[in-house]
């Protein structure tokens, strides 16, 4: 049915990473992902909770203070796991949002494999897409859909990529090499403080070292591993 959404959580925070870091934002993660990405440094730091969830009417996923709170300027943040995989449902959630709140904010969270709806594109107003490395131990032909990732380049989209190192950054201008460099920008692997602190200033580095942006994980910083804030 598309008048239901199925969501893992539903929470206000700040976004903790990329073009939008800092603002006030209601984050509504979705269940389920198409990719499984996992290496030796880290794993996906949402995978227990997008993996569970629970299917709602579209009418009732937010509340009158998440309507006032959107209505004052907070983004909404759709997530997940993989949110295009119910992008249609996606599709009737703004448009009955957006009957109430004429300066609604969508910023969709995407890794790319998946082409966006012409409808869609129409109603979002910044995408964030995080195209996977081979240190997600995927298979390229898995992570790595062309024809979507060219159609967001035409978007207003920014591309954060998660590095551990310097052969990550390589891959990345090789086998990404059609993404402008403004629109790059990357984060260091890390689902805690610890693992956060050891790689951090590597990353910043070596963004000096290739003219490229550099985002934290704010939320990490602030929260440590802790969910739904």
């Amino acid at each position: 049915m598309n008048n239901t959404l199925k969501v893992s959580e539903l929470f206000y925070s700040i976004q903790g990473e990329g073009k939008t870091i800092g603002t006030p934002s209601i984050f509504l993660r979705l269940t389920n992902c198409n990719l499984l990405c996992k290496s030796k440094n880290w794993v996906c730091d949402t995978i227990k909770v997008w993996k569970k969830g629970n299917e709602i009417e579209i009418k009732e996923i937010l509340n009158l203070d998440y309507i006032d709170k959107l209505k004052n300027g907070a983004h909404l943040v759709i997530s997940g796991g993989e949110p295009l995989l119910q992008q249609k449902q996606i599709i009737n959630l703004i448009n009955y949002l957006k009957i109430e709140i004429a300066n609604l904010f969508i910023e969709i969270e995407t890794n790319g494999t998946i082409e966006p709806d012409y409808e869609l594109i129409n109603l979002v107003n910044q995408w964030n897409c995080s195209p996977k490395l081979s240190n997600t131990n995927i298979e390229l032909k898995q992570r790595y859909n062309e024809i979507a990732l060219k159609t967001l380049l035409s978007l207003n989209t920014q591309f954060k990529f998660v590095v551990n190192n310097e052969s990550d950054i390589l891959e990345i201008l090789k086998d990404y090499s059609f993404i402008d460099k403004s629109k790059l920008v990357l984060m260091p692997a890390g689902e805690n403080i610890k693992q956060l602190e050891k790689i951090r200033l590597e990353v910043v580095n070596l963004c000096l070292k290739y003219n490229l942006k550099y985002t934290d994980r704010l939320h990490i910083v602030i929260w440590n591993k802790k969910t739904g804030v």
